[in-house]
């Protein structure tokens, strides 16, 4: 690999989070997000939600669950910390992609747009 090609490929800023609900979690849907840690932005049908989960966690302080204890200062910034946040709720299925809207390097913004509320794993 040259020089030249690496600088073809810049670094993929965004971070696309697949968000199954956890099998003993009811009245959740699977979400689709856009994060990038760096802007501290977090993109999305639903992103509602999770904001909502992340304002909560703020105010505590901290997440605590058996002996651990994890204190929440930053967590769209700090990957640990919505990890942990979202870890409650989610089984999380995180893949670098180069912009929102991308789907694990399969689809980009510029594709037709797909129904995608019936997406199920197999």
């Amino acid at each position: 690999m040259t020089t030249e090609s690496k600088q073809e490929n810049p670094p993929l800023e965004w971070i696309f989070l697949e968000l199954e609900p956890l099998p003993h979690i009811s009245g959740r849907e699977t979400l689709q997000l856009w994060w990038n840690p760096e802007r501290k932005e977090l993109l999305g049908e639903g992103v509602e939600t999770i904001l909502t989960m992340i304002d909560q966690a703020l105010q505590k302080g901290s997440i605590g669950g058996g002996n651990s204890q994890y204190e929440i200062t930053d967590p769209l910034a700090k990957p640990t910390e919505l990890a942990v946040i979202l870890a409650q709720f989610y089984w999380v299925i995180p893949q670098p992609v180069s912009e929102p809207g991308e789907i694990a390097g399969n689809e980009s913004p510029d594709a037709p747009e797909t129904d995608n509320s019936a997406t199920t794993l197999q």
